[in-house]
């Protein structure tokens, strides 16, 4: 009974030392900069948030998902607005997003953005939210979003 304790504990430490070794590893690669998500009313099933992603490697990075604690949503997706037949719509980026060497991707209102599904409650503006992006080579990077009111969004973001 020792040895198995003494193996799953080993496990743990190794498991949580990886993922901390691939989280500080994209800290080192992305920044992210201007991250906000829409407050929302009382009773939305669904939100939005926005942000610039920058590479500040010398190698292209494709952030493939992104997710949200089960206490915010029950999913989150990366998103873009296309236009088809003079109609707006949106679409999930199933091949996530590429991310050029240094270089920078800006999700905003009206292109892309990231969609929270089956929200459990509103997003009040003044509070916060933390998102989780997971890269192509399984690197993961968690980053807090403040919920703004559209009115009180950085200009460049809002409609």
């Amino acid at each position: 009974m020792k040895t198995i304790l003494v193996f799953f504990m080993s496990f743990l430490v190794c498991s949580t030392f990886a993922a901390e070794h691939h989280a500080s590893k994209m800290a080192d690669q992305v920044k992210i900069d201007n991250a906000w998500a829409r407050a929302t009313f009382a009773l939305a099933k669904s939100g939005a948030a926005y942000m610039t992603i920058n590479n500040i490697s010398a190698k292209e990075l494709r952030l493939v998902s992104v997710s949200v604690s089960e206490s915010v949503a029950n999913d989150a997706q990366l998103h873009h607005t296309i236009m088809k037949d003079d109609v707006m719509s949106m679409q999930e980026l199933d091949d996530g997003v590429v991310v050029d060497a240094s270089s920078g991707v800006e999700f905003l209102p009206g292109g892309k953005h990231i969609m929270l599904l089956g929200l459990t409650g509103p997003l009040l503006a003044g509070e916060s939210l933390v998102l989780t992006f997971t890269f192509e080579d399984e690197s993961i990077l968690n980053h807090t979003f403040a919920i703004k009111d559209a009115t009180n969004a950085p200009k460049s973001m809002s409609h």
